[in-house]
């Protein structure tokens, strides 16, 4: 009997595994910014709530042919006046490309002084990109002098909707820098990034570097996130190709940090966002979970997951897939964005570069759903 009912629960999460759920059970899709002609790739964005209560998505507007990271693009925008129900057809411009290569990568955030915060990314060169900050005091309208974050030439991948702002207003920016190689045989930047934080104490105004997280193993550390927990520690997630998440911990406001460890989230070579739910300890964490069996070219990235986490994020208390199936290498879904609309619902968009962005409304899992 019992090896029964072991052979059930297998079938049980076989079949979980295998199947996304319907979009009824906990997800819906509510907005799609397809690519199309002279347009090759929609791409990292993020969210925020507006004064008067629309909801205004800022993402990353490729042009010309090439969806390539180092092609063409710009700031653009969508609304949605019906809390992420319906969106806008048309773009908007934010901010032209302002970069040799391109402008991209979003993070919005509300200020304690209640303007708005607009981070990016400028890329000038393969080894020159940095990340800038605007703040709009007309609820996103227009948007102020340009601030640098960093202001010697370098690379800097800075992901979209990855920026915290403390309980105590302290801005963190993690940070993943690849330093340059130089010539030789492998000319180019280094894969494997020093990962750290950009520290603001004055709203924006003035950056210092953070200390760099410990990598005594030198493990593929790339594209970090920021998460300020109910105890007041911020836990760093880290992207790796060590088969997980790495997760860090700081104890002094994004200063320094623990030496990272393998998490709970399964991954591969993949980010992933974590934030605190409203009105509870938990995690949130949407991410690419690793996936036995996935083959194709674009298989490492081929689902999409959200997850409930406890305070610190050892345990995983339930997840569901969003998009994705076992033997699809059509799709390549990566960098999501989430805002919540309330305790137990929240908006998120994320992209292939096939098909461009979709934005879902989805359910916070409550239990674990395996």
């Amino acid at each position: 009997m019992k090896r029964f009912f072991l052979c059930a629960a297998f079938l049980c999460f076989a079949f979980w595994a295998a199947v996304p759920l319907s979009a009824a059970s906990a997800e819906t899709l509510v907005g799609t910014i397809p690519t199309g002609s002279d347009n090759p790739r929609n791409s990292e964005g993020d969210f925020i709530r507006l004064k008067n209560g629309e909801i205004l998505y800022v993402y990353t507007h490729y042009y010309g042919t090439s969806p390539n990271d180092e092609a063409p693009a710009y700031l653009a925008s969508r609304r949605s006046a019906d809390g992420g129900e319906t969106w806008t057809a048309e773009d908007d411009i934010v901010l032209p490309n302002e970069g040799k290569l391109n402008t991209m990568s979003v993070t919005l955030r509300r200020l304690p002084d209640g303007r708005i915060a607009l981070f990016y990314l400028v890329n000038e060169t393969s080894s020159d990109c940095r990340p800038y900050l605007r703040i709009s005091d007309d609820e996103g309208k227009s948007w102020g002098d340009r601030i640098a974050l960093v202001s010697d030439p370098s690379y800097n991948v800075v992901n979209n909707d990855r920026v915290a702002i403390l309980d105590g207003g302290r801005i963190l920016v993690p940070v993943a820098r690849h330093p340059w190689n130089g010539g030789g045989a492998r000319p180019g930047i280094r894969r494997r990034a020093d990962i750290f934080c950009l520290v603001s104490d004055d709203g924006g105004a003035t950056w210092r570097e953070g200390n760099r997280a410990p990598n005594p193993d030198e493990i593929m550390f790339q594209e970090p996130g920021v998460c300020e927990l109910s105890d007041g520690r911020v836990l760093m997630n880290i992207r790796t190709d060590a088969g997980s998440q790495y997760f860090a911990y700081s104890s002094d406001g994004g200063q320094s940090w623990s030496e990272p460890i393998p998490s709970v989230l399964d991954s591969p070579l993949s980010p992933a966002l974590i934030k605190r739910i409203p009105g509870s300890d938990d995690l949130l964490a949407v991410w690419n979970p690793k996936r036995e069996g996935v083959t194709g070219r674009k298989g490492s990235r081929a689902f999409m997951s959200y997850g409930r986490l406890n305070p610190d994020g050892t345990e995983l208390l339930g997840r569901r897939f969003l998009v994705g199936v076992l033997d699809s290498d059509e799709q390549n879904w990566q960098y999501p964005a989430v805002l919540f609309l309330d305790d137990e619902t929240f908006l998120t968009a994320f992209f292939s570069v096939e098909k461009g962005v979709d934005i879902y409304k989805v359910r916070i899992p409550l239990e674990n759903a395996e």
